[in-house]
């Protein structure tokens, strides 16, 4: 073939290779999302909107060096609700706490007139908004003007969803690799429970009792979880959650004297650092910014209210208190482990919960492990 012919060849086949990649480029992300709702975006999100500003350890660990990319505006329940997590991240990002934030969704109405100036090209909102997203109108509105909607769980059913919302993300960011070497990690660690607890007899399963968010209305007793949340860390971690009998969903509110009647052979408590957002909370401050010293300080001092000092698993120190977010980011299966440990120490004698947290947080993401998340007392 004549070296014009090979070469005018060459430039075509060059061509048609561009052609290719340009609409293998152009063609749309299609996913279902965890509510089952079919979501389209014509490529990578890269301005977005988080409803839950919580997610963003989940983010983090989809760009492991770049936590904050793509994200243009989060509602306030990282300020509101984790400080510890936004201060933890503001040592080495400080542009964190320039994010434009908006009023949580759970406890206002989400401004779609807002949305649209910002010009996301993806909306991330919690499964447990989506009811008042429908009645609202807001989803049907975010629809016409053409903005997708991604609902995804980490909080509502957090061991069933959070591969699964993780795999999502992973796909509309376009960074599948990353989300996926975590969802092996979390498999692997969940998989590990599930099979040494599944050799438990059910007299083995030991009564759990866990106070949601310990004392964050200073002595006030008690919220609970039921079958959702940390309801599914403790039936997972071989436990049978007390809330679990009582509520079929996140969970509710029971006097002191049910806690006393069932007589719980372990009693947990949620905690975290409340103290900027609720006067007067004598929570246990766990957390990216807390200490040991601190910590066992407000345990006690929880552990002595009128009602909670009478159960024998206090009087016997059965008591774990844990660090409350861990029901709202995909690092829930580490509360499973130290969970797991907790109630059955022979049995995970070989796990060690701290050691992965530790791990998780130098692999998939760019903080630096600080702070106290768990912690029985002395």
């Amino acid at each position: 073939m004549p070296a014009v012919l090979i070469a005018k060849a060459g430039r075509w086949l060059a061509a048609c290779i561009l052609l290719l990649a340009g609409a293998a480029q152009a063609a749309p992300i299609v996913v279902t999302d965890v509510a089952g709702r079919q979501v389209t975006l014509p490529q990578p999100a890269k301005r977005v909107i988080l409803a839950d500003a919580r997610a963003l350890l989940a983010l983090n660990i989809l760009h492991p060096q770049e936590p904050l990319k793509n994200i243009i505006a989060w509602d306030n329940s990282l300020k509101v609700k984790a400080p510890d997590l936004v201060e933890a991240y503001a040592k080495k990002f400080p542009q964190v706490m320039q994010i434009p934030t908006f009023d949580n969704p759970y406890t206002s109405d989400f401004s779609v007139e807002s949305a649209v100036v910002r010009q996301p090209d993806l909306i991330i909102f919690d499964i447990g908004l989506l009811s008042k997203l429908k009645d609202s109108g807001v989803l049907t509105q975010l629809e016409k003007v053409g903005i997708p909607v991604l609902i995804v769980d980490f909080r509502q059913q957090p061991l069933t969803n959070t591969v699964a919302s993780m795999a999502l993300l992973g796909k509309v960011f376009d960074e599948q690799p990353n989300a996926d070497a975590f969802i092996r990690l979390y498999q692997q660690r969940l998989e590990l429970v599930r099979q040494r607890v599944a050799t438990l007899k059910p007299e083995q399963r030991p009564s759990v009792f866990i106070e949601r968010s310990a004392g964050i209305k200073g002595e006030q007793c008690c919220n609970t979880f039921g079958k959702g949340s940390f309801g599914q860390f403790i039936d997972t971690a071989g436990g049978n959650n007390i809330g679990s009998k009582l509520f079929s969903d996140m969970g509710g509110e029971v006097n002191v004297e049910q806690v006393i009647g069932s007589n719980p052979d372990f009693y947990l408590l949620t905690g975290a650092d409340w103290s900027r957002g609720h006067r007067g909370t004598l929570a246990v401050p766990l957390g990216y910014t807390t200490d040991m010293a601190t910590s066992q300080k407000k345990l006690a001092h929880l552990l002595d209210r009128t009602g909670i000092n009478v159960l024998k698993a206090v009087k016997e120190k059965r008591v774990m208190a844990i660090y409350h977010q861990f029901y709202d980011t995909p690092l829930n299966f580490i509360a499973v482990e130290a969970i797991a440990k907790f109630l059955h120490p022979a049995l995970f004698k070989d796990i060690d919960p701290q050691a992965d947290i530790e791990m998780v947080h130098q692999k998939f993401t760019a903080l630096d492990y600080s702070g106290v998340f768990w912690l029985t007392p002395q």
